[in-house]
Formats: C-alpha cells, sequence, structure tokens
C-alpha cells in the first residue's frame, strides 16, 4: 500500500505540473496539427493571441487537469508496479535498473493502462481546442462536447481515436521510460540504484525521455488529431497530410511539442523522481 501511495501522489502532482506550465504550447500544437497551412509556432500564437486573447491559449485546461489526476494516477503506478514485477523476477531491489525490454514493456502497459481515461479526456481537450472563440458558445466547453457525443452518438464514440492513441501511447512511453532509465543509470554511480543518481541525471534524463516520445510518436499525433477532428478515414487522413508537404508533414508542429515537453518535463518528472525519493526515505 504504502509503494502505491508514494507512486500515486508523486506522480499525480507531477501530471499537475505537467499540465499547467505546458498546456498554452500544447493548445498552439494543436491548432497547428489541424490546420492545412504550414504556420510556425511563434505566429501561430501570436495569431491566437491577437485573434481570441491570451486567454484562449488555456481554454480546456481545465479538463486537462482532470486527465492528469485520472490517467496521472494510473501511468505512473503501473508502470512502478510493473517494474517491481519484473525486478522481483530476477531477485533485483525495486530500485534497480532493469534490461532494456522490461523497462520498455513496462512503459507501454503504463500508456496503455492511462488511456482509460485520457483517451476521451484528451478528444474532449482537442475539440475544444479547435474551435476558434468568436464560433464558441459558452456551453460548449469539453466535458459538454463529450457529454454531447455520449448523448447523441453512445459511449463508444467518446473514446474516438483510441487505437491511434493506443498505439502512440505503447510504442511512445515505452521508449519514453528506457531512455529515462538509461540516462538516469548513466549518471548513478556504478553499483547504485535510482535513488542515489544525480539531480543533474534527473534533469538530462527528464529531457532525453521527452525528445525520445515525440521523436517516434509525433507522427502517430498528428494523424490521430485530425481523426478526431474531422469525418474522414485513418487512410484519407495520412494521404492529406502527406499531400501538404510529403514525409515531413508528418512533424508539422514538432518544434514547438518538443520545446514544450522538454520544459515541462524538467518541472515534471525531476517532481516526480524527488517525491518519490522523499517518500520512500521519510515515509
Amino acid at each position: 500500500m504504502k509503494y502505491f501511495i508514494i507512486n500515486f501522489v508523486s506522480g499525480t502532482l507531477s501530471s499537475c505540473i505537467h499540465t499547467l506550465i505546458g498546456y498554452p504550447l500544447d493548445f498552439i500544437k494543436t491548432r497547428i496539427q489541424i490546420q492545412h497551412k504550414k504556420q510556425g509556432m511563434i505566429k501561430a500564437g501570436i495569431q491566437i493571441i491577437r485573434d481570441e486573447g491570451v486567454k484562449t491559449l488555456y481554454r480546456g485546461v481545465s479538463i486537462q487537469l482532470l486527465n492528469s489526476i485520472c490517467a496521472g494516477s494510473i501511468y505512473f503506478p503501473t508502470y512502478e508496479h510493473m517494474r517491481k514485477w519484473f525486478a522481483r523476477m530476477d531477485n533485483l531491489s525495486e530500485h534497480s535498473y532493469l534490461p532494456f525490454q522490461q523497462t520498455f514493456l513496462a512503459g507501454s502497459m503504463a500508456g496503455i493502462a492511462s488511456n482509460i481515461f485520457a483517451c476521451p479526456l484528451e478528444y474532449g481537450k482537442i475539440l475544444s481546442q479547435k474551435t476558434k472563440l468568436q464560433k464558441m458558445e459558452q456551453t460548449d466547453g469539453p466535458i459538454h462536447k463529450l457529454f454531447q457525443i455520449f448523448k447523441t452518438q453512445g459511449f463508444f464514440n467518446i473514446y474516438k481515436g483510441l487505437k491511434l492513441q493506443l498505439m502512440r501511447d505503447s510504442i511512445g512511453c515505452g521508449l519514453y521510460f528506457v531512455s529515462h532509465a538509461k540516462t538516469l543509470q548513466y549518471f548513478t554511480p556504478q553499483g547504485r540504484d535510482r535513488t542515489e543518481a544525480s539531480q543533474f541525471g534527473i534533469l538530462m534524463a527528464s529531457m532525453s525521455a521527452a525528445a525520445s516520445f515525440w521523436s517516434i510518436s509525433y507522427p502517430i499525433d498528428i494523424v490521430k488529431t485530425r481523426y478526431q477532428v474531422l469525418n474522414e478515414s485513418t487512410i484519407r487522413i495520412i494521404k492529406q497530410i502527406y499531400s501538404e508537404g510529403g514525409a515531413l508533414a508528418f512533424y508539422k508542429g514538432f518544434q514547438v511539442t518538443v520545446i514544450r515537453s522538454v520544459i515541462v518535463n524538467i518541472f515534471s518528472l525531476c517532481t516526480y523522481e524527488n517525491l518519490r525519493r522523499v517518500g520512500f526515505k521519510y515515509f
């Protein structure tokens, strides 16, 4: 129970920090992904602020915080419990570093499990972000949009894009935690476990994890975002994106995403690792 509570609290708080710091850039990323023209991060941000106001950059943040609490409370505990299970199989300490395959599988399972909440809540967030302020009624918040979909189209339609999101997170989260663990291990004294990694190591691990996740999963994410806001097939969306600029079009908005992810990961994963250390040391 102690193990679960420490991972639950650490994961939930770090996920909320991740959302509050990175949400404006996430909003800009969504707008860049769904439009058909090529536009840079700064230009897109300025246009949103000019046309819709600064507050628009935090539209839908409430549902993303809910997503952080619900999905984050599953994401990190699942990863840690999978790690603990693998460590026991190999007669290792629960804080020991694991082989690549086991770390990847633990991360993938965490990404898959979190989508129980993450998929519908992310869908609601994207629907809210795509709508311009002047076209948006006060009742058109993300929760309202999900409720309307549930009411008119049924329960399973609030999970639109689930297959793509599972593909993104099973691969991306696996690489995320592998990169995090291997970088952390590099900055840990030989023969020690992750609780003794340096603060600089935690910082570098946070940055490498963020870059690894999006480098491999970003093309899937842009297809997923388009699929969730358009009534078109996945194949048609892939062809449409390719026609907008070839293979590089699948990385439209990649710059803003990596910048956002690296910045927020520095805060969120550093918070997560240090909260775990405090928890296991004093409780």
